[in-house]
């Protein structure tokens, strides 16, 4: 079977990291096949959500492969596998459309870079995320690090990420690190539900509000401001606009054509 399955249906597209018997841990193959997958990915037209997950029930992913970490003998070639791991999660994250990671059990190392590379996480109750690089004498270096820090502020990720604790689902959902907490064995249809729900709305509006998401946190307030309205202007004469009223004012579901 191959390491990297996809799943397609009405323009949602599920990706299964699928090495369940060690864990989904991350090979060349699984990179591979990532770097293929997001390249299809990024010029699919028809693409509305992407769902990321893991096979079986104990692991949404243990990190890098250590049998294949093992291989690379010295730092030139470990800093090339970063770097290389690094371009296929910005080419993930930066798909344009929402990528939802649905954790299907728990994240470590690695396997949290992978979840904090996508826009929505779903975790299962029993689920956690580690951020365990430091135990092994290493840290993030898929761009996990520079991630974490945006999402949950800097004392919080000093603190993951030196005491390389397990954190719960409960408490990903407090501090903003995960979106939803679903009971055992639910994970993937709430990961489905909100990929369909996303699915519903203006495909060409999805896309422009994902590159806001994306482009305005690296700027200031006014230069955010002034992207925002360029891509309000470019979404007003659209196809999708002029449905989306038709629709309001005939009382019926809006037909949209990502056009």
């Amino acid at each position: 079977m191959p390491h990297l399955l996809r799943e397609d249906n009405d323009g949602i597209c599920i990706l299964t990291l699928n090495r369940p018997e060690i864990r989904n841990a991350i090979d060349d193959e699984i990179m591979r096949l990532l770097a293929e997958e997001t390249a299809r990915l990024s010029a699919d037209e028809s693409l509305r959500a992407v769902v990321v997950t893991g096979a079986g029930s104990e692991a949404f992913c243990a990190g890098g492969d250590l049998k294949w970490l093992q291989s690379f003998e010295n730092a030139d070639a470990g800093e090339a596998m970063s770097r290389r791991m690094q371009k296929i999660l910005a080419r993930l994250a930066n798909l344009p459309v929402p990528v939802i990671c649905v954790l299907n059990g728990y994240a470590l190392g690695g396997g949290t870079e992978i979840a904090l590379s996508c826009d929505i996480r779903v975790m299962e109750k029993s689920a956690y995320l580690s951020f365990r690089h430091a135990r092994i004498g290493l840290m993030p270096g898929w761009g996990g690090g520079a991630r974490l820090l945006r999402l949950c502020g800097h004392a919080r990720a000093m603190e993951l990420l030196t005491t390389c604790r397990d954190l719960p689902a409960a408490k990903a959902l407090e501090i903003g690190l995960t979106n939803a907490v679903v009971p055992g064995g639910t994970r993937l249809a709430e990961g489905v539900r909100i990929a369909c729900e996303i699915a519903r709305a203006a495909p060409l509006s999805v896309r422009a509000i994902k590159k806001l998401i994306i482009e305005a946190a690296e700027k200031p307030l006014a230069e955010a401001a002034d992207l925002e309205a360029s891509l309000f202007a470019s979404l007003w004469d659209s196809e999708d606009h002029d449905e989306a009223v038709k629709a309001f004012f005939e009382k019926r579901a809006p037909g949209f054509r990502g056009r």
